[in-house]
C-alpha cells in the first residue's frame, strides 16, 4: 500500500515537510513555566502572561480573518508566522514584565492569522487541482506532527542541558522560521477578490450570530459546549502551572521535561489509534462520558502523588485518556452541525475555549501560589464533576441529527 497517492508530494510537499520538522523544533511549551519560574515569577504572573495569547486571540480573530480572504490565504499564514516568530525571539532579550507582556500578546495576535486561513489554504488547493487528497492529508500531517514532537521533547532535554532553559525560545524562532520559507514555496490558487474589509467583517458577524442561535437551539449541541467549557476550565487547573510545579517539588530535573514533552507526544499516538479501535458508530456519547469518568478518578490519585514515578504515571494516564477522547469528541460534534455553519460554529467554539481559559488561567495561577499544586490538580477532579452530569443529559433523537445535514 502506497503512503502517498500519485501526485500528492508534488503538489502537498512543503505542507508535510512543515508537518514533520517545525514540530521538532518547538518544544518550547515544555519549559515556558519552568523558564520563568527561573526568573522569579509567581505562577499568578505566569499566567497572566499566559493570558494574553487567547485574550488577543479573542480580540482580532474575525477582523485577522478578513486579511485572508482579500490578499489570500498564504499571505496571512506567512504574515502570523513571521510575527509569532518575531515576538517568541524576542522573548529571550526581554525581562520587563510588560514587555513580557505585550510580546506573548503578540504571539496571539500573530496566530489569528494562521487560525483557519492554513486548512482553508491546503482545502482549496486540492480542490482547485481537482484531487483526492484531502482526507489522508490531515491523517497524515497529524502522524508527522505527532512524530515531530516526541523528537522535539528528547532534542530539547539534550539542548536545555546544555545551553540552559532560555534556549528555548531562540529555538522556537527558528522553528517559525522555517515554516516561513518552507510554506514561501508552496502553491495557492487564490484569486484576488473585490471586497470590502467592512462588507467582510458584516458577514462573518451574520454568520457568527446565525451559528450561536443554531447552537443555543440545538438539544445536543448546547450541552455538548456547557460542557466543553467545564471540561477546559478543569483541564487549566490539571495543566502545566500545577503539574510542573509538583513535579519541581519532587525534584524533577528541568532538562528532564523534554523528556516528558516526548512521553505526552507517544502516549498521544497510540491514544488516537487505540481510540479508532474501541469507538463504535453511534456510541459516541458514551465513549466520551466513559472518558471523562475515568479521567476524573485517575486525576484524584494526584492527592496520593509523593513519587516522581507515581506523579508521572498519573500525568501519562490522564493524557492518554484525553487524546483517546479527543478524536470521538470531534466525530460526535460534527455529527450535528449544518455543513454551512460547520466552520463557523468550530470558531465559536474556539471563541468559548478563548474565553474559558482567559479566565481560568490566572485562577489556577492563584490557586497554586495558594493552595498548592496537588491541591489545583485535585479541584480539577472536582470540575469534571458537572461536565459529567451535563454529558449524562444529553439525549440524542432522529430530529437533532436531521438537523445537521
Amino acid at each position: 500500500m502506497k503512503l502517498f497517492k500519485q501526485g500528492e508530494l508534488k503538489l502537498l510537499f512543503p505542507f508535510y515537510l512543515d508537518a514533520l520538522i517545525s514540530p521538532m523544533l518547538f518544544f518550547m511549551p515544555a519549559f515556558v513555566v519552568v523558564y520563568f519560574r527561573d526568573l522569579g515569577l509567581s505562577l499568578f504572573q505566569i499566567s497572566l502572561l499566559t493570558m494574553m495569547m487567547p485574550l488577543f486571540m479573542l480580540l482580532f480573530e474575525i477582523p485577522t480573518g478578513a486579511i485572508a480572504d482579500i490578499y489570500g490565504r498564504k499571505f496571512s499564514v506567512l504574515l502570523g508566522t513571521a510575527i509569532q516568530g518575531v515576538a517568541i525571539i524576542s522573548i529571550f532579550f526581554l525581562h520587563n514584565y510588560y514587555a513580557l507582556l505585550f510580546a506573548f500578546a503578540m504571539i496571539g495576535f500573530g496566530s489569528t492569522f494562521n487560525s483557519g486561513a492554513r486548512e482553508a489554504w491546503i482545502t482549496d488547493l486540492i480542490k482547485k487541482e481537482k484531487k483526492d487528497f484531502l482526507h489522508g492529508y490531515f491523517a497524515k500531517s497529524g502522524s508527522l506532527d505527532s512524530f515531530g514532537l516526541v523528537i522535539s521533547g528528547l532534542l530539547g532535554a539534550f539542548l536545555v542541558k546544555q545551553f540552559g532553559v532560555s534556549i528555548i525560545w531562540i529555538v522556537a524562532g527558528i522553528s517559525f522560521s522555517i515554516t516561513f520559507l518552507i510554506l514561501g514555496f508552496a502553491k495557492e490558487h487564490f484569486v484576488k477578490q473585490d471586497v470590502k474589509i467592512k462588507d467582510s467583517l458584516n458577514k462573518l458577524t451574520k454568520q457568527s450570530i446565525t451559528s450561536v442561535r443554531y447552537a443555543r437551539n440545538h438539544p445536543v449541541l448546547f450541552l455538548f459546549l456547557i460542557a466543553g467549557m467545564i471540561l477546559v476550565f478543569a483541564s487549566v487547573f490539571n495543566g502545566d502551572l500545577a503539574w510542573v510545579t509538583l513535579l519541581q517539588e519532587l525534584n524533577f530535573p528541568d532538562y528532564a521535561f523534554g523528556y516528558m514533552w516526548s512521553a505526552m507526544g507517544a502516549t498521544g499516538i497510540f491514544a488516537s489509534l487505540i481510540s479508532l479501535k474501541l469507538m463504535k458508530k453511534g456510541k459516541e456519547k458514551k465513549f466520551i462520558l466513559t472518558s471523562i469518568v475515568l479521567g476524573a478518578i485517575v486525576t484524584s490519585l494526584v492527592f496520593f502523588a509523593n513519587s516522581i514515578v507515581f506523579a508521572l504515571s498519573i500525568l501519562l494516564a490522564g493524557i492518554f485518556l484525553f487524546f483517546m477522547k479527543s478524536p470521538v469528541e470531534r466525530i460526535y460534534f460534527h455529527k450535528f452541525i449544518k455543513s454551512k455553519l460547520r466552520a463557523t460554529i468550530g470558531s465559536v467554539e474556539g471563541m468559548l475555549i478563548g474565553f474559558v481559559g482567559m479566565i481560568s488561567m490566572p485562577l489556577a495561577g492563584l490557586s497554586v501560589d495558594y493552595l498548592g499544586a496537588k491541591y489545583t490538580i485535585l479541584i480539577s477532579a472536582i470540575l469534571m464533576i458537572p461536565a459529567i452530569i451535563i454529558y449524562s443529559k444529553i439525549r440524542e433523537n432522529k430530529n437533532s441529527t436531521q438537523r445537521s445535514t
